[in-house]
């Protein structure tokens, strides 16, 4: 591909800005370390705490050290840590991103899952309702994981699914961990709950897509549709 005169200066005055500012931040006065903040609050007399230098710049500071002894903490399990010119370093620990959520069957809390299905909480999250929530099952211990199995193996299923089929994912409202020998799945907009296999959850719900976009069945009255059992679909309807 070639490019124009003007294209190509701009591109080299731009390397060249880059380089500048990098030299700047990491060899000179410019961006020394001013503030540290933890968890979006200022931490005062950081460098005796933290054993950081006020003298350094931001990105000479031994943040690895640092991290690795947040870490060691027994209620950290995850540190991030981050530069915002000209002067400030910005650390958050246990900042989880959850990827669906889980309602407590004891409590009724709300928390989110990882995609290692880890229990973490959503006070510095952003609650996204594309996400599905997980029900009927209890959540464990805080940072911890389920007691129950299935769910780790649910949220995995459910990641792949993402994966081949957002639009689908997106779809899924709930799933109850009621029965203990399947899940019942519940789409929006839909007034019939599918009926999953915990281990092939990836696969019942792309069948169930294959189901009704080729052969179209009349589901009306349907109020679930049992997708666990090879080459046969059974659907349930009011009696």
């Amino acid at each position: 591909m070639l490019f124009s005169r003007k294209t190509l200066l701009i591109m080299i005055l731009t390397v060249i800005a880059g380089s500048v500012l990098l030299f700047s931040v990491s060899y000179t006065d410019a961006c020394r370390l001013q503030e540290v903040t933890l968890n979006e609050q200022p931490i005062r007399s950081w460098e005796g705490k933290l054993a950081l230098n006020a003298e350094k710049s931001i990105v000479r500071q031994p943040v690895d050290s640092l991290a690795g002894t947040l870490i060691a903490a027994p209620d950290i399990y995850k540190v991030d840590v981050s530069y915002e010119l000209p002067g400030r370093i910005e650390i958050k620990t246990n900042n989880f991103e959850p990827v669906c959520f889980l309602v407590d069957a004891g409590s009724g809390e709300l928390f989110g899952l990882t995609e290692q299905a880890r229990v973490v909480s959503l006070q510095h999250s952003e609650f996204d309702w594309e996400h599905p929530v997980l029900t009927s099952v209890m959540a464990g211990p805080a940072y911890g994981y389920c007691h129950d199995v299935r769910v780790g193996v649910v949220v995995e299923q459910l990641e792949r699914l993402r994966n081949v089929n957002v639009v689908l994912y997106r779809l899924i409202s709930e799933i109850d961990f009621g029965q203990k020998s399947y899940v019942l799945v519940s789409l929006s907009g839909l007034p019939y709950r599918l009926k999953v296999r915990v281990e092939s959850f990836r696969e019942d719900m792309l069948e169930f897509v294959e189901f009704v976009s080729r052969f179209a069945p009349d589901l009306e009255g349907v109020t679930t549709i049992d997708m666990r059992f090879e080459n046969m679909i059974i659907c349930g309807r009011k009696s």
